[in-house]
């Protein structure tokens, strides 16, 4: 796990990130760093259905994320994502039906390496985040919950 962060500080610092940055900056830095737009989707999901996908056009990228979840769950699922984008994995496009491949692997079984890949570099790009939120009273009372690392908890 040590080598997985080494390998997340690496890839926030390529993106010439600070240690802990807001999901706008990264947001930012990835479009700065690829040329490419990147489009950020809220999508219904239907329970048992990936939660989270990204898609590869000409001139943007896409990710897509669950839209009735906690904002905590949303930023997850695009870490996830953009962690495949910034790994340079290619999506996938399956013929199977996603209720088949469940029912036959489960949804803790990886059969794909880049999956867990994703899955690892994707929770800890989400762990180096800034999760203070940006406004509202709660905005007011995030100054006091900065952790001793300067991270928000």
């Amino acid at each position: 796990m040590r080598s997985e962060r080494r390998r997340v500080r690496a890839l926030l610092k390529g993106l010439g990130l600070p240690p802990h940055p807001t999901l706008a900056e990264l947001h930012a830095a990835y479009e700065a760093r690829f040329q490419r737009a990147l489009r950020l989707i809220e999508q219904e999901v239907a329970p048992g259905e990936p939660t989270g996908r990204y898609e590869q056009y000409l001139t943007h990228d896409r990710i897509y994320y669950p839209k009735h979840t906690s904002r905590a769950h949303q930023l997850l699922v695009v870490c996830h994502e953009l962690a495949h984008l910034l790994l340079g994995h290619l999506p996938r496009y399956d013929a199977i039906d996603p209720a088949v491949v469940r029912r036959v692997l489960g949804r803790s079984h990886y059969d794909d390496p880049t999956e867990h890949e994703a899955e690892t570099i994707g929770t800890l790009l989400y762990q180096q985040l800034n999760l203070a939120p940006e406004v509202g009273p709660a905005a007011q009372l995030a100054p006091s919950l900065v952790h001793r690392e300067g991270r928000h908890v």
